[in-house]
């Protein structure tokens, strides 16, 4: 790498550029050998670089998981504050959700297989420390099933149910050897639309 290479990044870019790559080490080649000189070489930098941003490998990590899950959640906001508490909502969100990792696969792999991410399903827990996105669906799936009068006591069962088959949708189209000979992008509203029927009623047109 040319010393003029080396200095291509600015400092913002820099950490931006070693978060990113090393989430792609990770899932290249996994936790074991992952360390900060390997994402320094990956980016072409000095083996001192990363210590700019980072003070060790597992702050790194944690930055990585932060990045992700921040892009993720700004994602799904985004789609919540573009459609309100409409009863179709869910149907948007669930699709922003799986075209989120559909766009970016190697996050998918990264955050449920290789970081320290944890979900809890058990609604009992404070939701500041819990994972964000699934706080995000799980908030407007009881907004929307309160307003479609669905039964309390079975709607933990539901939010469940619904957050699992887009998670379930998200990680099909991640995987590399799941074919399939229709195109996600236009399928994945036809889905959202017959599974929504089961909770929130309504038809498929």
């Amino acid at each position: 790498m040319s010393k003029k290479k080396r200095q291509a990044y600015h400092h913002k870019d820099l950490k931006h550029a070693l978060i990113e790559r090393g989430i792609e080490l990770i899932n290249e080649e996994g936790l074991k050998t992952f360390s900060l000189r390997k994402v320094a070489a990956a980016c072409g930098v000095s083996h001192a670089a990363p210590y700019s941003h980072f003070q060790n490998k597992e702050h790194l990590l944690s930055a990585m998981q932060d990045y992700v899950t921040n892009e993720f959640s700004k994602v799904l906001e985004n789609t919540i504050a573009g459609c309100g508490n409409k009863p179709n909502a869910l149907e948007y969100l669930g699709k922003a959700y799986v075209i989120f990792f559909m766009d970016n696969p190697h996050y998918f792999s990264f955050l449920f297989t290789q970081s320290h991410v944890q979900i809890d399903l058990s609604f009992s827990a404070d939701s500041h420390n819990t994972y964000k996105p699934f706080e995000i669906y799980k908030e407007l799936g009881l907004a929307l099933l309160d307003k479609s009068n669905y039964p309390e006591a079975g709607r933990k069962d539901a939010i469940i149910a619904m957050w699992s088959f887009v998670h379930g949708l998200a990680s099909l189209v991640t995987m590399k050897n799941v074919h399939y000979d229709e195109d996600w992008r236009d399928k994945i509203t036809d889905f959202m639309k017959a599974f929504q029927c089961t909770f929130l009623g309504g038809n498929l047109n």
